[in-house]
C-alpha cells in the first residue's frame, strides 16, 4: 500500500512537472516559428526586390540589343542604297515586299544588278530590254531616275497592263533577266502597295538624312568597340605585364583558396614563418681537457 501512495504521489510531481516543460517547450517553439514566419516574409520581400531589379535589367539590355540591332539595320541598308543608286526607303520597301511574297533580300539585291545593267543598255539603244521598253511605253533613262521600289511597279504595272498573262514571263524576263524575273514577278503591284503601307504605318520609313545620321552614330559605336579591343590588346601585349596578370591572377587563386580553407591559411602562414627564421650557422666550442 506504501509503494502504491508512493507511486501515484511521484506520478503527480512528475505530471507536473513535465506538463510545465511541455508548456515551455510548446511556447518556444511557438515563438520560434514566429521568429521563423517573420524571417522567411523577410527574404521572400528582399528575393521579389532582387527578382524586380533583375527584370529591370533584363529588360535594359534587351532594349539596348535591339537599339543596336535596329542601328545595324538602317547602316546596312544605307549601304545596300548608295552601292543600288537608290533611296534607303525603297529599300525598306523592297525588303518588306520580299518577306510578304517570300524572297531574300539578297535575291533581290541581284535582281536589282541585273535590271540596272538592262536599264542601262537600254538607254544606248542596245540589249534585250530596248524592244521590250518600247513595247510597253517606257523610256530607260525615266526608269533609272525613279527609286528601286516605283522602278519596280511601274515596269509590273505595264506588264500587267499591256501584255496578254501568257506573253509575260517572257516580257519579264527581257527587262528583269531569267533570275530576276522570278524575283519581281512575285513582287507584285499589290505586294508593293501592302508593303509601303506597312513601313509607313509602323513608322520604318528613315530619309537620307536620318540615315546618314544613323550610319554616323553607329560608325561612332564601333569605334568605340575599337578602343576597347586596343586597350585589352595592349594590356596582354606589353613587356612584362602578361607575367604580372598571370601572377595576379595566382594570387587571387590563392585568396580565394585561403578564404574557402582558413586552416589552410594559417598553415600557410606558419610555413612561411619557418622560412623566414634565419638560419644560423652551427658555433663549434672547442672544450677543455679535463
Amino acid at each position: 500500500m506504501t509503494e502504491k501512495r508512493v507511486s501515484v504521489r511521484l506520478a503527480a510531481v512528475g505530471g507536473r512537472q513535465v506538463r510545465a516543460e511541455l508548456e515551455g517547450v510548446g511556447e518556444a517553439g511557438s515563438r520560434g516559428f514566429g521568429r521563423l514566419s517573420r524571417e522567411m516574409e523577410a527574404a521572400n520581400a528582399r528575393l521579389a526586390a532582387f527578382s524586380r531589379r533583375v527584370a529591370v535589367a533584363a529588360a535594359a539590355a534587351a532594349g539596348v540589343a535591339m537599339i543596336r540591332s535596329g542601328l545595324q539595320t538602317v547602316d546596312a541598308q544605307a549601304k545596300l542604297a548608295q552601292s543600288l543608286g537608290t533611296t534607303v526607303a525603297s529599300i525598306q520597301t523592297l525588303e518588306r515586299a520580299g518577306e510578304l511574297a517570300g524572297v531574300s533580300m539578297s535575291g533581290i539585291e541581284q535582281a536589282t544588278k541585273d535590271l540596272t545593267r538592262r536599264l542601262s543598255q537600254a538607254a544606248a539603244g542596245t540589249g534585250p530590254a530596248a524592244d521590250a521598253l518600247d513595247r510597253l511605253g517606257l523610256l530607260a533613262n525615266e526608269l533609272i531616275a525613279l527609286p528601286l521600289d516605283q522602278r519596280v511597279g511601274v515596269i509590273n504595272a505595264a506588264i500587267e497592263s499591256f501584255v496578254p498573262a501568257a506573253e509575260r514571263a517572257a516580257a519579264a524576263g527581257q527587262l528583269f533577266g531569267d533570275r530576276a524575273a522570278l524575283v519581281f514577278t512575285r513582287i507584285d503591284t499589290a505586294t508593293l502597295r501592302q508593303a509601303t503601307e506597312d513601313v509607313r504605318d509602323f513608322g520604318v520609313v528613315v530619309s537620307d538624312r536620318q540615315a546618314r545620321q544613323i550610319e554616323r552614330t553607329n560608325d561612332a559605336i564601333s569605334r568605340l568597340g575599337l578602343i576597347w579591343r586596343g586597350l585589352s590588346n595592349q594590356l596582354g601585349r606589353g613587356p612584362g605585364r602578361g607575367g604580372r596578370l598571370r601572377a595576379r591572377s595566382r594570387h587571387g587563386a590563392r585568396l580565394a583558396a585561403r578564404g574557402a580553407d582558413p586552416d589552410g591559411d594559417r598553415r600557410a602562414d606558419r610555413r612561411r614563418g619557418r622560412a623566414r627564421l634565419p638560419v644560423r650557422p652551427p658555433r663549434h666550442r672547442c672544450g677543455r681537457l679535463r
